[in-house]
């Protein structure tokens, strides 16, 4: 038998877990982060502080201060900068140490910085050395204003892109989801070097039960599109003509190779009550929706062991995935061990807002 070229042995960036690829990745919920305020992340093996500043813009920067090694979440927001909680190191949004406060100087020293953006209900950070890409745009909503909701956070025993790779595999819905085969026969393009789409192409069946019930409903065929963004997020798009249901599933490698995601439920945003009242029971029914797919996925994401040893030609769409993937800019990222710090509430430990002033002794130890 002819070895498969798509197998892990013969791959050098799909479903790796040494390797993450330039992209915009979710770091934490908007609504996690106040003004004013810290947190610690872990994102795809590397430790960041990430705060909003007193104008309400996201920075984030390297955990670790470059004095001592303290962890910079611990500290305070002052303004534009955080101050570090263990001798009191001042670093601005670009990561420059500012001030010392036992220095009439500030020495050399700084933190590296990423661009960080609040989108779509999530605080996003780019990784990469390139200019970052634009941000994540469902097609369908772009120019518009939407409300936003949350299905539960997932934890997947597999590398983020075969969650990815399991919405574009239409064997599984014929075969888990028990949805007819004749629905859906899914066609990608290339959009641009970062970006894909997938849409259904097949015409509404109507020599079935399930087709003529449906087809009042969708002017050509079912509605399902797909776009992807890099190797690790992407947006479902379902519904019939008159409604649609929007969904983006937002990985992220997780330590131990598992992929950790964010479910977003998106609609347009209404200008009038009553639409507003709408639009969110229709969140509530795209719950529904992502909710029915992810429960029959589940159980394959925690046991599957992927190696794609005999690819078949309905496999073409994840094929494609998987080229695109393989051609994608890897990231000079760097991994580093969990800290324990990761899964500690860090504002009671450093809860106080005394400063040093200028003048009083540094400390040594």
């Amino acid at each position: 038998m002819i070895d498969s070229k798509y197998r892990n042995k013969n791959l050098q960036v799909f479903n790796n877990d040494n390797v993450v690829t330039e992209g915009w990745y979710w770091a934490l919920q908007s609504k996690e982060l106040k003004t004013g305020k810290a947190k610690p992340v872990r994102l795809s093996g590397k430790d960041l502080a990430i705060f909003r500043t007193e104008s309400g813009k996201v920075v984030a920067m390297d955990a670790y201060c470059p004095h001592r090694g303290a962890h910079l979440a611990g500290g305070t927001v002052e303004g534009e900068a955080l101050r570090c909680y263990y001798h009191h190191w001042k670093f601005n949004e670009k990561g420059k140490c500012v001030d010392v406060p036992c220095l009439k100087k500030a020495p050399k020293a700084e933190v590296s910085t990423y661009p960080a953006e609040d989108h779509y209900g999530l605080i996003w950070v780019w990784v990469g050395q390139g200019k970052p890409h634009e941000l994540p745009i469902v097609p369908d909503l772009e120019g518009h204003d939407v409300d936003v909701t949350f299905a539960k956070p997932y934890v997947k025993n597999c590398h983020p892109n075969i969650v990815m790779s399991d919405a574009i595999d239409v064997q599984h819905f014929r075969s888990v989801h028990r949805i007819p085969g004749n629905i859906l026969h899914i066609e990608g393009k290339k959009v641009n070097d970062n970006t894909l789409r997938y849409d259904n192409v097949a015409a509404m069946p109507t020599d079935t039960i399930i087709g003529r019930l449906l087809a009042p409903f969708y002017k050509t065929q079912l509605t399902y599109s797909l776009c992807y963004w890099g190797g690790c997020a992407g947006s479902v798009t379902v519904g019939p003509d008159f409604q649609r249901y929007h969904i983006i599933y937002a990985n992220r490698l997780g330590d131990n190779g598992v992929s950790e995601g964010q479910v977003i439920l998106l609609t347009k945003r209404s200008k009038n009550v009553l639409g507003r009242m709408y639009g969110k029971a229709l969140l509530g029914a795209t719950r529904i929706v992502s909710d029915y797919f992810a429960n029959g996925d589940t159980p394959q994401f925690d046991s599957i062991n992927f190696d794609f040893k005999t690819p078949i030609k309905d496999d073409k769409t994840i094929l494609t995935f998987m080229s695109h993937v393989e051609g994608l800019p890897v990231a000079d990222w760097g991994f580093s061990k969990p800290n324990k710090i990761d899964s500690v509430d860090l504002s009671p430990a450093f809860s106080s807002n005394r400063k040093q002033t200028e003048g009083e002794a540094c400390t040594i130890s």
